[in-house]
């Protein structure tokens, strides 16, 4: 199985994210791990790696919703607009 990484960043950098990826052309929904990695490269300081699953984006938040807790998951949101 794919590991995939969880990562805490703050909204600075993800801003700096998405406008790096807008620069490359990219619209509201694209993929940005390439722009992602860069930032990641140029400012490793600001990540913090908080671990790795086997599980994906809809597995984790269906578990921590089990634990009581509120999130949100943006994939959810965009496939009940399908």
């Amino acid at each position: 199985m794919k590991k995939h990484l969880a990562w805490l960043i703050d909204p600075h950098i993800v801003c700096e994210i998405i406008e790096l990826a807008q620069k490359h052309g990219k619209r509201k929904g694209d993929n940005m791990q390439t722009e992602f990695e860069t930032i990641l490269k140029k400012k490793p300081n600001k990540f913090k790696l908080l671990g790795a699953t086997d599980q994906d984006i809809d597995m984790i938040t269906g578990n921590l919703r089990e634990q009581g807790k509120k999130i949100l998951n943006i994939n959810e949101i965009n496939r009940r607009k399908k």
